[in-house]
């Protein structure tokens, strides 16, 4: 009783705002959750079926699959079995060797080796006679051999194709019969076939979360599946059953039949992965459950708005602050609480607006001031315009190397400067690393050699502008170049990883000390070396971008440049 009075003191403790959207939120809901459970369970229903449907045509697709399979190996047994060479050859009796040499050469084994190689699926065929003839490797034997086997006995009882199984292997066997001969010999022709290939065509149905049993007609198992294999007594019995409860899961199971053998083919699925499609429902149902709420919220707040648009207006003022837009101006002309705290919030956002100006700003202004010193080590303009002379005078006395030098060095410049731009694309910057590399060859009499993985993806992103040269500097003057026996060479790839831009330039050269290659990000170096080009990639974009560097001595230096996808 307590307890109720005191859930009854604290609905009339909300306030009165929160009550009228509970009441609008309450009334609602009664008739989306009594037709939204109608439409889930009826829509559950129907997938059952439908599902069912698809499951039972798939089922049958595959069983006829198998079962023109099984027809294709009896008509071959069938053929081998009245095939008059192999009847007379296994009812004759043999007196000269040679008469047994020749029917088993030149009858025996290309017959079967015929009908094998037309029929990928046969893995052997034996021929199991009483004649006289010798075991000839595994296509002849005796048929004492096999007067012992459980099958014998039934297959000398029949005149058609039997099947049987053992383990894994699976095979066909029948007589071969003679109207010709006075007193014919027990023949048996046995064919072997491939037992995975066979069933290959319920994979499908095992993807997609079934399980297969196949029976024969005495109920011995021919085919499990996996799971199914493991448990090696499936539910079945006499009467099909639609569903099936066992070991704390409910089947789904379905029945259908290989005519040509009479073979049973059961088909198990759990009844939960046919219907989780219909959680889909409910989750619509919820979707639409979440829609009345905001319905009835904003009918709630537009019913209470004159008495709580004040607060609604520090709200709004609030996420735009919570987005990063400082320049707002937060006021209130009220007197009462809701004023002084909206004046309080407006205070908060100045001050901070000014924490900002002061502290923020003014690092982003230094950084920046950082970033151009480093770009201004590689900007030498007048050297542009002097190359453009040199070519030109080149090409008037025809001096090809020369103008080629220039060229190089015009286009290396062209991409450095890049018309003051800090950003260029990946396209320009391996231009311009292909021109300082052939530049580099040009000066080393094609000493070493330079390869290019760049995935064609990323031509087309940008990046900070001569940020591989350097690489490429260092691996030439610290690696090849202190080569010994020459044979230097440089690969250059790009590719894109997650959302970033790696490059990696690895070389075979003398490789770095590890106590020197400690230093070599955190000491400056003589020109624009490894440390400049890790301190604009940090200063761009924050510590977990910029350059690793691996080495061993002897074996030659990895750097790794890793940039923001752009």
């Amino acid at each position: 009783m307590q307890a109720w009075r005191a859930y009854q003191q604290k609905i009339g403790d909300l306030r009165f705002q929160t009550k009228i959207k509970l009441s609008f939120l309450l009334v609602s809901m009664i008739p989306v959750l009594v037709l939204g459970s109608f439409c889930f369970f009826e829509t559950r229903s129907l997938l059952m079926q439908q599902s069912k449907a698809d499951l039972k045509a798939a089922l049958n697709q595959s069983v006829q699959t198998v079962n023109n399979q099984l027809d294709v190996y009896n008509k071959l047994i069938n053929f081998l079995s009245f095939n008059q060479e192999i009847v007379y050859a296994s009812n004759t009796t043999y007196t000269s060797a040679y008469d047994m040499y020749d029917q088993l050469n030149n009858v025996i084994d290309p017959s079967f080796f015929t009908a094998r190689y037309f029929n990928p699926g046969v893995e052997q065929i034996i021929l199991y006679t009483g004649t006289n003839l010798p075991q000839h490797g595994t296509t002849v034997i005796p048929i004492s051999d096999v007067k012992g086997t459980s099958w014998y006995p039934l297959i000398m009882k029949s005149v058609d194709i039997l099947w049987f199984t053992e383990d894994t292997s699976l095979f066909s066997v029948r007589r071969i019969l003679s109207t010709k001969q006075s007193e014919p010999k027990d023949n048996i022709l046995l064919m072997h076939v491939d037992y995975p290939g066979l069933f290959k065509t319920f994979e499908s149905l095992h993807a997609q979360g079934a399980e297969i049993v196949i029976t024969d007609t005495t109920g011995h198992f021919i085919y499990t599946s996996e799971a199914m294999e493991k448990k090696r007594t499936p539910p079945v019995g006499e009467k099909t059953f639609d569903d099936l409860h066992g070991k704390g899961k409910k089947y789904t199971v379905l029945e259908s039949a290989i005519p040509i053998t009479g073979w049973k083919v059961y088909l198990f699925k759990p009844t939960r992965l046919i219907t989780n499609s219909a959680w889909w429902i409910a989750l619509t149902v919820l979707l639409m459950i979440a829609a009345c709420m905001i319905a009835v919220a904003i009918a709630g707040t537009l019913f209470s708005r004159k008495i709580m648009l004040p607060i609604h207006r520090l709200h709004k003022n609030m996420k735009v602050v919570g987005e990063g837009n400082l320049e707002i101006k937060v006021f209130s002309e009220s007197k009462d609480e809701i004023g002084d705290l909206i004046r309080g919030f407006g205070y908060m956002v100045e001050n901070t607006k000014n924490l900002i100006d002061t502290i923020y700003v003014g690092e982003i202004a230094r950084k920046e001031a950082e970033m151009k010193a480093l770009q201004a080590q590689i900007n030498p303009h007048f050297l542009y315009n002097s190359l453009s002379l040199i070519n030109w005078r080149a090409i008037r006395i025809h001096a090809t190397d020369i103008s080629e030098m220039a060229q190089l060095l015009s286009t290396f410049y062209r991409t450095t400067l890049n018309k003051s731009e800090n950003l260029i694309l990946v396209s320009d910057e391996i231009l311009n690393v292909q021109s300082y590399t052939t530049i580099q060859l040009i000066m080393h009499s094609n000493s070493f050699k330079v390869d290019y993985e760049i995935e064609e993806s990323i031509l087309s992103c940008r990046m900070p502008n001569l940020m591989l040269q350097p690489l490429i500097e260092n691996a030439i003057i610290h690696g090849i170049e202190n080569r010994e026996d020459g044979g230097g060479c440089i690969q250059l790839s790009g590719k894109k990883e997650d959302r970033c831009l790696v490059f990696q330039v690895t070389d075979n050269g003398v490789g770095i000390e590890q106590e020197r290659l400690a230093l070599l990000l955190k000491s400056q170096s003589k020109g624009y070396g490894l440390k400049n080009v890790n301190d604009r990639a940090v200063l761009m974009y924050g510590e977990p971008y910029g350059l690793t560097i691996i080495s061993r001595i002897g074996h030659g230096t990895q750097v790794l440049l890793t940039i923001p996808y752009e």
